[in-house]
């Protein structure tokens, strides 16, 4: 039973539903302080996930060839457009929406390295307390942005239910054939990509996040690659 992935799922889900119906209390100003806040604390998770690294030419070189190939592939805006209709089919006024900052949190949701080791390691050993202690930051990230985004917020639970469910299914699968070494590699470049979404979030400088979901999954191959080389 994933009750680690399904309480995250869940605090984003209902924290959604309450910054909908209790964000007119929230002040302009006071979003915005939170914002940065929060953009800072999704850097320094991103900060700790880094620190886990065990070699980082592979991380470096899975993110310029993820992000070539998610740049030349246009994943991010594939990815705004895909979000885009799902959002117009559903009853919800998003025609408002701003998709870069829209799409921001969506990775920050759903591919931060925190998450991502929290569901493989809820998999793995069947506990899920990574997952749980990420949920409280979710849901209060949750209620913030759905003051100002409605319940579009909430409907990132979805895709992040598919993202997590699916590591914490094929844990187990995926475990033997990642080295220790690639894993941690994994986690770090999922760190890099929190702290580049943090940084974006804040408005301190913007990056192509949709673009650089490809590295996660080179970052095992170019690790195992490297280990392969005589020094």
């Amino acid at each position: 039973m994933p009750i680690g992935v399904i309480t995250n799922c869940s605090a984003v889900l209902f924290g959604g539903i309450l910054g909908t119906i209790f964000g007119k209390f929230i002040s302009k100003e006071t979003e915005q302080a939170l914002t940065v806040t929060f953009g800072l604390g999704a850097v320094a998770i991103g900060i700790t996930s880094i620190m886990k690294y065990s070699a980082t030419t592979p991380v470096i070189l899975a993110l310029i060839l993820g992000t070539t190939i998610g740049n030349l592939l246009k994943l991010e805006k594939r990815i705004e457009g895909l979000f885009r209709r799902l959002l117009n089919a559903l009853p919800l006024n998003s025609s408002h929406l701003d998709m870069d900052r829209y799409i921001t949190i969506v990775v920050i949701f759903c591919a931060s390295g925190f998450g991502i080791f929290g569901s493989l390691t809820e998999g793995i050993t069947g506990d899920p307390t990574l997952l749980i202690s990420k949920s409280v930051l979710d849901l209060f990230t949750a209620i913030i942005f759905a003051g100002a985004m409605g319940l579009s917020v909430s409907v990132i639970a979805f895709p992040q239910f598919l993202v997590f469910g699916a590591l914490f299914l094929s844990a187990q699968m995926i475990s033997p054939l990642i080295s220790a070494t690639a894993m941690n590699n994994f986690i770090a470049c999922g760190g890099i990509m929190t702290m580049a979404s943090g940084m974006k979030m804040a408005k301190l400088q913007s990056f192509p996040i949709g673009d650089m979901i490809p590295a996660l999954i080179l970052v095992p191959l170019m690790t195992n690659l490297w280990e392969l080389l005589p020094f």
